[in-house]
């Protein structure tokens, strides 16, 4: 772990030899010279690396971890010294001319208690508070620095941000008399603060004597100095935005670091003479994994010869004090910009393209109260479905999100997060008596995304519609305006269809007619179009239909920046019903679903060209199972025969995944003249067996939260946006029986 400079005397011989390279040393990859292994490089990596592809807006993602950590280069194995990128962590060790002094490095706050000792206790504290002042400087460095990350508006600034380039597109970190927050690129030059502040905290515990311990071999001296062995962390060295002395009870009486002369030895020379030095308590060289784990320590370091665990230790408490320093600094952002504005300079540090994934994200949900909804339901169903959604997300200080109201008129009701964006009604829109202003209430959800972020909502907003249909045909025309207008303003409509329940013998007697959702004719294509989901929703499925639908709005994709593997497979959820979209552009569509043995399930596929929605057309549809890689069916199904309906049961004798691939054919020879673009499909998954965990297990709520939201749908519980408010604010974080806390899901 270069976690100290190396000597200048070595460092003159790489300048000389590899001039063009001085700006990669420090924290270099060079085992068999120097003894290192780009230590700091990794701790930082280990601290900081993302599980996958996106941030979760505390890890950094691949490029601008590049610029905080570096990176080193090998050539068949073989490391190139000075190869590679120094990074912000490695600056203070950068030749520029002369890497930084002590207080960079923690060094020289040595103190052995015992006569003669020739530095007090009080002496080596205030060399400690050298070391400390000297990282605040750093971390306010980079504090001030994020100011110029936004403009007036709070969106990101494109030019201070930008990192595309891979090649010359690093930072450059500047020289000790040229560094100045307000030149470069905002984000390097807050990385920069940031990275000689971590430099200095991952430094303190492989120079000091905090984590590790005495060799109990020897006597207590300064070549064995007394090891603290203390496995919290050290609060004055990440708690930076602190000012002030260092509070004494904070400083334990043995603590001590080593001195630091060129002639780095055990036992010191020169000034260093009788005292305790880095060369003696340094645990800066060994190998590190990405895994966590630790290779062989050393060379050329005493305290981990002698107890080779204290190498180990050193690395775990400096990954830990890094993390702990990064939350300190979001808190510091909040705190000083505003939860919004901070959230957002957050996001766009560890983000690698944030010109485009860090504006604010608005979700409007818009729900049908309608009187004919009433008595299928779909109130409580559509609170039920918005209460899942809220429980999903995780919302940030720079999200909001709204409820609009419709029935033959739209109103907005109190939002959830943030102040009232816009509150009038749409009264251009013609609807007839007694029918769901849904073009309307779509409207009112369109401009509250458009006025909640004039300037940043393209491919960041999302208008969730629930509703009954029900509308005639000819009555889809505002409908179809306002999801063209969405699709051209970057907003995602998602489209929860609500059937009614089934029909009760009450129901029978009173000859009312069980009615399925109708949107009207050409509205599922338009909805796709945005973006988004169309999916009718079965009541038949209790509460656990609305759980599954917000669970597919989720997995699919809120907006267009919440990113999502386009390769996967969608799952199919019971009493969810999505709708296909195919054309010879978009020729495939896949599905998964994973069966439990025993179980029986029927897929079921319906071709809409009869309802208007798409055009004719011929698909396939082939079932198999991933896991024993068995063809199980495949069909063949054209828009003129018998409505296209298809079904295709199994029963699984294991459990397994299945796959279900539904793929666009061009027309046989005898309809070439027929029209053949935009089938639109729909796909129904039954099952024999109730999954009455498979929301909670996969997707958003835990049985706690779904209780509350069935106390919304059933026994006169609360059926208003204000009393859904109360609801969402107590789950939106939910634990399962063992402690284990649900999958949310990040809109950033």
């Amino acid at each position: 772990m270069n976690f100290r400079q190396m000597p200048a005397s070595l460092r003159r011989l790489c300048f000389l030899s590899l001039p063009a390279l001085t700006a990669s040393f420090g924290t270099v990859n060079e085992p068999n010279v120097l003894g290192q292994h780009n230590e700091h490089e990794m701790v930082t990596r280990l601290a900081f690396q993302c599980s996958g592809d996106k941030s979760d807006g505390t890890c950094f993602e691949r490029r601008s971890l590049d610029q905080l950590a570096g990176y080193h280069l090998d050539f068949m194995g073989i490391p190139i010294t000075g190869g590679g990128f120094n990074g912000a962590v490695g600056a203070p060790d950068t030749l520029d001319p002369v890497p930084e002094g002590p207080d960079a490095h923690c060094d020289d706050a040595d103190f052995l208690d015992i006569p003669g000792y020739p530095q007090n206790r009080s002496s080596a504290t205030a060399a400690l508070q050298r070391c400390v002042d000297h990282l605040r400087a750093r971390f306010h460095q980079a504090m001030f620095s994020a100011e110029q990350l936004l403009d007036d508006t709070g969106a990101v600034r494109p030019d201070m941000v930008d990192l595309s380039n891979p090649f010359g597109g690093n930072c450059v970190f500047a020289f000790p008399t040229l560094q100045n927050p307000e030149s470069g690129r905002a984000k390097c030059n807050v990385i920069e603060g940031l990275g000689r502040a971590l430099h200095g905290v991952q430094d303190f515990y492989a120079h000091s004597n905090w984590v590790d311990k005495t060799d109990p071999n020897q006597p207590i001296s300064d070549v064995n100095p007394p090891g603290l062995a203390r496995t919290d962390r050290a609060a004055f060295v990440v708690d930076l935005g602190a000012t002030g002395p260092i509070p004494s009870d904070q400083i334990p009486h043995n603590l001590s670091t080593g001195c630091f002369v060129l002639a780095d030895k055990t036992p010191g020379e020169g000034d260093c003479a009788g005292r305790i030095t880095h060369h003696t308590l340094t645990k800066d060289h060994g190998i590190i994994h990405l895994n966590g784990t630790v290779g062989e320590a050393g060379p050329d370091t005493p305290r981990t010869e002698a107890v080779p665990e204290n190498f180990q230790l050193a690395v775990e408490a400096a990954v830990e004090a890094s993390r702990d320093l990064w939350a300190n600094f979001r808190a510091e952002l909040r705190k000083k910009y505003g939860p919004v504005h901070g959230d957002i300079m957050t996001c766009s540090l560890v983000r690698d393209d944030p010109a485009r994934t860090c504006h604010n994200h608005a979700l409007a949900i818009a729900l049908d109260k309608s009187a004919a909804s009433i008595d299928r339901r779909v109130d409580e169903v559509g609170l039920a479905i918005a209460q899942a959604l809220t429980s999903g997300l995780k919302f940030d200080g720079a999200d909001k999100m709204t409820v609009v109201e419709f029935d033959e008129t739209t109103q907005v009701n109190a939002p959830w997060t943030g102040p009232p964006v816009s509150k009038h009604e749409v009264d251009q829109i013609h609807i007839p008596d007694n029918q769901p202003n849904i073009g309307g209430g779509l409207a009112l959800g369109i401009d509250e995304v458009m006025n909640a972020f004039p300037d940043s909502y393209t491919d960041k907003g999302a208008v969730v519609v629930l509703t009954s249909g029900f509308v005639r045909h000819e009555y889809a025309a505002d409908t179809l305006l306002q999801l063209q207008r969405a699709a051209s303003k970057g907003i995602r409509v998602h489209y929860g269809c609500i059937n009614m329940p089934p029909l009760t013998e009450t129901d029978v007697l009173l000859q009312k007619q069980w009615l399925e959702c109708a949107p009207g004719d050409g509205v599922i294509p338009a909805v796709l179009k945005t973006g988004g989901t169309f999916s009718f929703i079965s009541q038949e499925q209790d509460i656990n239909s609305p759980l599954r639908f917000a669970t597919h709005v989720l997995e699919y994709g809120l907006t267009a920046v919440d990113h999502v593997d386009e390769q996967a497979p969608t799952r199919l959820h019971p009493g969810v019903t999505p709708a296909v979209m195919l054309s010879p552009t978009h020729t495939t569509q896949r599905f998964s679903y994973t069966i439990d043995a025993g179980e029986s399930v029927t897929f079921n596929a319906m071709d809409r060209f009869q309802d208007a929605q798409g055009a004719w057309g011929c698909y396939t549809l082939a079932l198999t199972s991933n896991t024993t890689q068995e063809d199980i069916a495949k069909e063949v199904r054209c828009s003129d025969t018998e409505r296209a309906a298809l079904s295709v049961p199994f029963t699984a004798a294991l459990p397994m995944e299945l796959m279900l691939v539904v793929e666009y054919l061009n027309p046989p020879d005898n309809h070439q003249d027929e029209s053949s673009d935009e089938i639109i499909l729909t796909l129904e998954m039954q099952s024999d067996q109730a999954r009455d965990e498979d929301a909670e297990q996969n997707g958003v709520l835990s049985m706690d939260t779904a209780d509350k939201a069935d106390k919304l749908t059933s026994d006169g519980g609360p059926t208003s946006a204000a009393s859904l408010t109360e609801v969402s604010s107590s789950t939106s974080v939910s634990t399962g029986e063992e402690g284990a806390e649900y999958r949310h899901h990040d809109i950033r």
